[in-house]
């Protein structure tokens, strides 16, 4: 599964290019409560049902990229340090050129990106 294109000594929080059987793409640690956050404020809802998988196809859609990505969520089993933090495979898809692909990045982790170099009871209030 997804694990299999990750290295478990690479550093956390940050991203990764990743090169397999399967093409180009980039691995990001996302925040499951920025997304939800996103999610409430782009649909102007007050609740949501916190699934981590469709607050994130809102986001993508709300930056117009849902079309152009395919992403593969890691488990979370496999998360224990921080329960907020998930990682997130990307690939383009095939009518995606790289320069796009990578703006589509950058505004994927701008907007829903972990930050692990905060406290943690600082993530508590954002």
């Amino acid at each position: 599964m997804l694990a299999q294109f990750q290295q478990r000594d690479e550093p956390r929080g940050e991203e990764r290019a990743n090169v397999g059987g399967k093409g180009i793409g980039r691995t990001l640690d996302l925040s499951a409560s920025r997304a939800y956050d996103s999610a409430l404020e782009i649909l102007g809802a007050y609740k949501l049902t916190g699934n981590f998988h469709l607050n994130l196809e809102i986001v993508l859609k709300d930056i117009d990229a849902f079309d152009r990505v395919t992403f593969e969520i890691e488990p979370r089993s496999q998360l224990p340090y921080s329960p907020d933090c998930r990682h997130v495979l990307f690939r383009p898809n095939a009518n995606v050129h790289m320069d796009q692909f990578s703006e589509i990045i950058r505004s994927i982790k701008g907007r829903v990106g972990f930050d692990g170099t905060r406290p943690w009871w600082t993530r508590l209030f954002h």
